[in-house]
């Protein structure tokens, strides 16, 4: 049966969600791969002839450089690409599949603001201000950024719970899910409890150890424990990130693919009295307009 053309024009979908997710992910892994030769071929081989008065390249890659912009930009996307998929699928049979994404973007758009904003950072600073280095008997970054995180978790958790099962049914986004899930619950766990037992610090100096064999250089004017902590915080937690924000657009993208070529099977819609026609109302997971 060939379709008409305001039949194909409704199939049509942005360029953007039409980009294979596999790309994405091997892009983001590439990032990855291509952050660390750099730190080795710099930092290690001393490749570049860097001055004295320049950081040390791991520090920036992975603190507000490269790695982390292109996080930024990763969510982002998803962030505009969620929402329209959202809005394009609200109504049955894939409207759990579209909540699912409506609750991803609005966490994921307050993630992208605590991302490149540290605000997290910027009120634990102020409790350490206000109350001393120690909060009931924790560091005050543990306090400071508690509340903060619980906000952020809460909408892909929800998500999780709520909608996921819907999503789970697009074959090709499973992997995916559970590298999104994976990683950011690596990532931000170790974030969550890295002054416990300075254990982040003492994971950097094996880190630095094993991997680059003592040779990493030091950041100027801070302590060893500092700088030990930092290659943590920075190259291996950044490392995670970006790995998850390719996963998360993945994701989208994958299950869009999906969706498109007809491998999700409609949702399992609540049966509502005839209107006598013969044809029964669907009931949808999103609120719609009265």
């Amino acid at each position: 049966m060939v379709k008409s053309d305001e039949a194909r024009r409704a199939d049509r979908w942005p360029g953007l969600l039409r980009v294979p997710a596999h790309l994405i992910f091997i892009g983001a892994v590439l990032v990855v791969v291509g952050a660390w030769f750099t730190v080795y071929a710099v930092d290690i081989w001393g490749w570049g002839s860097r001055g004295e008065n320049l950081l040390p390249m791991w520090w920036e890659l992975f603190n507000d450089g490269v790695v982390e912009v292109a996080q930024w930009v990763c969510i982002a996307l998803f962030v505009v690409g969620a929402g329209y998929v959202a809005g394009r699928l609200r109504e049955a049979p894939h409207a759990g599949f579209a909540s699912f994404f409506f609750v991803m973007s609005i966490g994921f758009a307050f993630i992208l603001i605590e991302e490149a904003g540290d605000v997290r950072l910027i009120l634990a600073e102020a409790l350490g201000r206000w109350l001393g280095y120690e909060i009931l008997g924790m560091h005050y970054h543990v306090i400071g950024t508690l509340p903060v995180m619980a906000f952020l978790a809460f909408f892909p958790l929800y998500a999780l719970v709520r909608y996921a099962k819907h999503v789970w049914r697009a074959p090709r986004s499973r992997v995916y899910l559970i590298a999104l899930y994976g990683l950011y619950a690596v990532s931000q766990l170790g974030a969550q409890t890295s002054h416990i037992e300075g254990w982040y610090a003492h994971f950097g100096n094996w880190i630095n150890s094993v991997f680059f064999d003592w040779r990493l250089p030091a950041m100027p004017g801070i302590d060893p424990g500092a700088n030990s902590y930092f290659i943590i915080d920075n190259v291996v937690e950044e490392s995670f990130e970006m790995l998850a924000a390719g996963a998360l657009l993945a994701l989208l993208l994958a299950a869009v693919a999906d969706i498109r070529a007809g491998l999700v099977p409609p949702e399992k819609a609540a049966s509502e009295p005839s209107d006598g026609s013969g044809v029964q109302a669907v009931t949808d997971d999103l609120p719609q307009p009265r």
